[in-house]
């Protein structure tokens, strides 16, 4: 379905056009912000302040970008917003880490993988854990990077590069020799 075609109906009224752009879009939304603010509640209450945002600004999308390049935009900004609120406020990391039972050799190490890549990502900067996701495991450009963070592009590949140097730190420093093997199986 071409979500730009629910536009018109959306801006019309049209409250089931906009329920089937929040079902299609919920858990990317959902991710950009926990990924940035690292709390499920957090992270909730974000999402949903994005999508009122996205609402409130949809007749300004001009279709320069991808609809879903102008969401990801409103998600990071409205979370890094809600960071800068609740700065002082500590953040649970715990419900990052949830690790499904596994039956098979293989899906265990895949968890255990996932498992040290996400706390290692949790180390870092709520900017430098964003970027390396939306690059690496959202798989966006680096010209998309820019226009979600609104970061130059040089901007973006300086901070990319020194995210990836610091995640390899956090990795070598709990894992040693095994921190190069995890990030070959994710590459």
């Amino acid at each position: 379905m071409d979500i730009t075609a629910l536009i018109p109906l959306i801006l019309s009224g049209d409250s089931r056009a906009y329920a089937e752009v929040v079902r299609t879009y919920e858990h990317m939304v959902y991710t950009v912000c926990h990924r940035v603010l690292r709390s499920t509640e957090d992270a909730e209450e974000a999402t949903q302040d994005a999508f009122v945002k996205a609402y409130q600004h949809l007749a300004s999308y001009n279709g320069q970008a991808k609809f879903s390049t102008w969401l990801y935009s409103i998600a990071y900004r409205t979370a890094v917003s809600h960071g800068r609120n609740r700065r002082m406020e500590s953040s649970s990391l715990d419900d990052m880490h949830h690790h499904p039972k596994a039956e098979h050799v293989d899906e265990l190490r895949r968890n255990e993988a996932a498992h040290h890549l996400g706390k290692a990502l949790a180390c870092l900067s709520p900017e430098d854990s964003a970027i390396l996701s939306f690059f690496h495991l959202d798989e966006l450009s680096v010209e998309e990077i820019v226009t979600v963070t609104g970061l130059g592009a040089s901007n973006v590949k300086v901070k990319l590069h020194r995210a990836r140097k610091k995640l390899l730190e956090v990795l070598n420093k709990e894992l040693g020799a095994e921190a190069h093997d995890l990030l070959l199986e994710h590459a």
